[in-house]
């Protein structure tokens, strides 16, 4: 029976690839290994090495430690919870140069949280 843990990596890993576009053909002959192993692992089957883990890390352009969210606490004592897309939202927040359009960014989060909030009461 397979550890929750490698379940849970697995999904993350069926996640961000998913996110990502990319195969499980594609993940697979980046990391030299064969589709059918890359469901194994997304499974939870087989158990992912730490170095196919760095490998699928970079290869999709997260943290590892994205691949353990939902898996206990984090090294560091709190935890946040993302999903796979609030996730790569914040990635791609960060990456933007401009203070002007990351004020956009926060201003409208804010307006659509509100009205979802009104919307909800």
């Amino acid at each position: 029976m397979p550890d929750p843990v490698d379940i849970i990596v697995g999904r993350n890993v069926r996640q961000f690839r998913a996110l990502r576009r990319v195969s499980q053909l594609e993940l697979g002959e980046a990391l030299g290994l064969t589709f059918q192993q890359i469901q194994k692992y997304e499974k939870g089957t087989n158990r992912v090495s730490a170095s196919k883990l760095h490998q699928i890390a970079v290869f999709l352009d997260v943290e590892i430690s994205a691949l353990f969210e939902g898996a206990g606490m984090s090294p560091f004592g709190s935890r946040v919870e993302l999903s796979p897309d609030a996730y790569a939202l914040a990635l791609s927040y960060d990456k933007l140069n401009s203070p002007a359009g990351k004020e956009a960014v926060k201003t409208i989060v804010t307006l659509m949280t509100g009205e979802a909030a009104e919307t909800a009461a």
